[in-house]
C-alpha cells in the first residue's frame, strides 16, 4: 500500500472547506507535469488536478488553463507516483497496489458539519439559509468539510468494472463472497475513505488471482 499516489497529497480531504464548487487541488503549487496525447506526443507544463469539479489545469505564460479537448489525450502524469488516464471524457488516477491497479474516479463533495459557535466551537444547530447555484460564499457561521464520494473501477477482462460499493464488488466476485464480507466486517470498511476502499480491493484482487 506504500505506492498509494494521492492518498497522502489528499490531506485536504479532511480540513474545513470555504466554499462549494471551488477548486480542491491534489498539490499545494502547481507542478510540471506530461500531457501524454494519443498520438504519442507529450507536452510539459505545470499542471494540477482540481478533485472537486474533475478538471485538470495548466499553467501558460501565466495564464491559468483548462485541458479541453479530451479526446486526444490519454493520460497526465507527474513523475512515476501520479499518473491520470482520460476514460469516456473524464479523470480517473491509474493507482498501482500489491495485486493490480485500482482506478479512481474522484468525487469530493463539501458537507455541512454544523455551525461556529462561540470562542470558534463547532455546533450543530442549523443556519436557515438558502445558497443559489454559483454562490461563491457560505455564511461564515456554516462550517463545510469535504467528503469523498470517490467512484472505484477494476480492468476486469478488457472492461472497466464499477467497484464503488459492498454490491458492485460482490456481483464482481461471486465465488469470494463470504471471504470479502468477512474481510469487510473484520476491517470495518469505510467507503468514505480512499485508505479504507483501496485495502479492500487489493485483498479481492489477491484472492481472485489465487482462484483456479
Amino acid at each position: 500500500m506504500k505506492r498509494i499516489a494521492l492518498l497522502l497529497t489528499l490531506s485536504f480531504l479532511f480540513s474545513v472547506a470555504n466554499a462549494q464548487n471551488d477548486p480542491v487541488f491534489i498539490f499545494e503549487q502547481f507542478q510540471n507535469g506530461k500531457i501524454h496525447f494519443k498520438n504519442r506526443s507529450v507536452t510539459i507544463v505545470p499542471m494540477n488536478y482540481d478533485a472537486v469539479n474533475d478538471k485538470m489545469y495548466f499553467k501558460r505564460d501565466g495564464n491559468l488553463m483548462e485541458l479541453v479537448n479530451l479526446a486526444a489525450v490519454d493520460s497526465v502524469s507527474w513523475g512515476r507516483k501520479v499518473c491520470f488516464i482520460c476514460h469516456n471524457g473524464t479523470f480517473m488516477e491509474k493507482v498501482k497496489l500489491q495485486h493490480g491497479n485500482v482506478f479512481i474516479r474522484w468525487r469530493v463533495k463539501s458537507v455541512n458539519i454544523g455551525s461556529r459557535g462561540a470562542l470558534g466551537s463547532i455546533t450543530q444547530a442549523k443556519v436557515d439559509r438558502v445558497y443559489s447555484a454559483g454562490n461563491k460564499g457560505h455564511n461564515n457561521a456554516d462550517v463545510y468539510r469535504l467528503q469523498n464520494t470517490n467512484d472505484y473501477y477494476l480492468l476486469l477482462e478488457g472492461k472497466y468494472q464499477k467497484a464503488s460499493t459492498l454490491k458492485q464488488i460482490l456481483k464482481l466476485f461471486p465465488d469470494q463472497r463470504t471471504a470479502i464480507e468477512a474481510f469487510v466486517e473484520q476491517k470495518q470498511t469505510d467507503f468514505h475513505k480512499p485508505i479504507s476502499v483501496l485495502e479492500l480491493l487489493n485483498y479481492c484482487l489477491s484472492i481472485h488471482k489465487q482462484t483456479p
